[in-house]
């Protein structure tokens, strides 16, 4: 919705500075009226609508199934609005890295529903825990103290929150391992079926068969667990401290065309109507934009906003998720 909203917001804005330079005023400011409150609810909190088909369950099993996936997306859209608002760069990186493991859990879980079960200590613990924490942080961060208690607990906070990362990736990998045996239990069926048939692979040695055993499968937890520095956080080797690992934040493939058709609108707007502050608005900065608003007639703020209006263009998608996405 908010894409169309900033959509909306482009052409009620071209057509409503065509209709004032062209002698017809009114016409034209109905329209850059109709832009400004395009860009207000496009800049209000969207809530995105996800719906699981559990059509193939049982009606106790849907029901549990689609509790459990509102639980899920409720929590994560609360990570993402903390992470959002979160001052801590660092942190925020971090939690966009975090975000990252957890649309990939999200978006195996929406096309295999028989399996969100298997998701229930991500769902209920850890991602419920990560929501928890970050509204935490961002509330000690609005009471601007710099307390000493302060500053330790926003450093526990800090250093629990890297983590949790590597705890989702296992918990993915768990489901998984857990599709993989049955995958493997429904092949070595088979296969009993086939050479009962007389039809065996006489080619497949012992060394090609893959161990699927459940004991190999990671903790279920992957805390403590790093064999990599920890990312997001200072790491010490031989008693130095070491600047923190940065890696880079991929663009989910479900919102990717989002993304994308959010940074061409930004970019519209930047260009043609960042005199006004049209782009600042949308991104939620109002103050921003009403700066904007104030000065354009010194035609500085036009000057900038074609220059960030080329940013966003040229902008790699991936960057532009990181920064602006919304």
């Amino acid at each position: 919705m908010r894409n169309l909203y900033g959509l909306m917001a482009l052409i009620m804005g071209w057509g409503g500075m065509y209709g004032i330079t062209h002698d017809q005023g009114e016409i034209g400011l109905l329209l850059m009226v109709v832009m400004g409150i395009s860009i207000y609810k496009g800049q209000l909190p969207q809530k995105a609508v996800r719906k699981l088909d559990v059509s193939q369950l049982a009606a106790a099993q849907a029901d549990t199934a689609l509790a459990d996936w509102e639980k899920a997306r409720e929590d994560y859209n609360r990570v993402e609005a903390a992470r959002t608002k979160i001052r801590d760069s660092q942190l925020s990186r971090q939690l966009g890295l975090m975000q990252q493991e957890a649309a990939r859990l999200l978006n195996y879980v929406e096309k295999h529903p028989e399996r969100i079960a298997a998701a229930g200590r991500f769902i209920h613990y850890y991602q419920d825990r990560a929501a928890g924490l970050c509204e935490q942080y961002r509330e000690l961060e609005e009471t601007k103290l710099e307390t000493d208690q302060v500053r330790q607990v926003k450093a526990r906070l800090k250093e629990t929150l890297v983590s949790f990362d590597e705890a989702y990736n296992a918990e993915f990998t768990k489901i998984i391992n857990s599709q993989l045996l049955d995958m493997d239990a429904e092949l070595t069926v088979m296969q009993q079926s086939l050479e009962a048939e007389g039809i065996s692979n006489s080619s497949r040695t012992a060394a090609e068969h893959v161990d699927l055993n459940a004991e190999s499968s990671p903790a279920s937890t992957g805390i403590g667990r790093k064999k990599r520095p920890r990312r997001g956080g200072l790491t010490k080797v031989g008693g130095q401290e070491i600047a923190p690992v940065r890696e880079k934040i991929t663009t989910p493939d479900n919102v990717r065309n989002s993304v994308l058709m959010q940074k061409m609108i930004m970019s519209g707007l930047a260009i043609t109507l960042g005199s006004f502050g049209a782009h600042k608005f949308f991104q939620g900065k109002t103050k921003w934009g009403i700066a904007y608003v104030v000065f354009f007639w010194t035609l500085i703020p036009a000057l900038v906003s074609v220059v960030e209006g080329i940013r966003y263009l040229f902008m790699p998608v991936d960057d532009f998720y990181e920064q602006y996405y919304r």
